[in-house]
């Protein structure tokens, strides 16, 4: 379900790639999170003309909304891949019903898991994956609330594997 804004073209959510890729020339009504403009400063002359005109809104995205995304990325394995920005990202699109614009394979994952439309800009995932971790000489599955980086059984090192 796509959104649609006043000239035809694409409501999205906006991820970093699509600053870094010059992606949101193609969308009106754009949504981001403060904590993706953080991370794409370079392109502030851009970003500033964008929401002086009205064609960017930042929002902060509730805490409801975080930790619905939290838990669907635990659930995957994802939550340890993905970083606060991601997280705010994530939990925006989930709260606004748009579409996300990222090239991030571990959003996109978490995205297919929650429902939420996203597209990918230059790379779009195949299908969802869920995560394990592992042992990586003794095979043991470890659990995600597990914090070290060796096994706690034989001390081998701890691996993520698609199950």
């Amino acid at each position: 379900m796509e959104k649609r804004g006043n000239n035809g073209r694409s409501k999205a959510v906006l991820d970093a790639a699509a600053f870094l890729n010059s992606s949101f020339f193609a969308y009106d009504d754009a949504v981001t999170t403060p904590r993706v403009l953080d991370e794409v400063k370079s392109r502030s002359a851009v970003i500033d003309a964008l929401l002086r005109n009205g064609e960017l809104n930042v929002i902060t995205p509730s805490k409801t909304a975080v930790e619905t995304v939290k838990h669907a990325a635990r659930k995957l394995g994802e939550l340890y891949k993905l970083s606060e920005t991601d997280i705010s990202v994530l939990a925006l699109a989930w709260e606004t019903g748009g579409t996300l614009v990222t090239d991030d394979f571990h959003i996109q994952n978490v995205a297919e898991e929650m429902g939420i439309d996203y597209k990918g800009i230059t790379e779009k995932i195949r299908k969802k994956i869920k995560w394990v971790r592992k042992c990586s000489r003794c095979g043991r599955r470890i659990p995600p609330n597990y914090r070290g980086t060796r096994c706690p059984h034989c001390g081998g090192k701890i691996i993520y594997s698609s199950n």
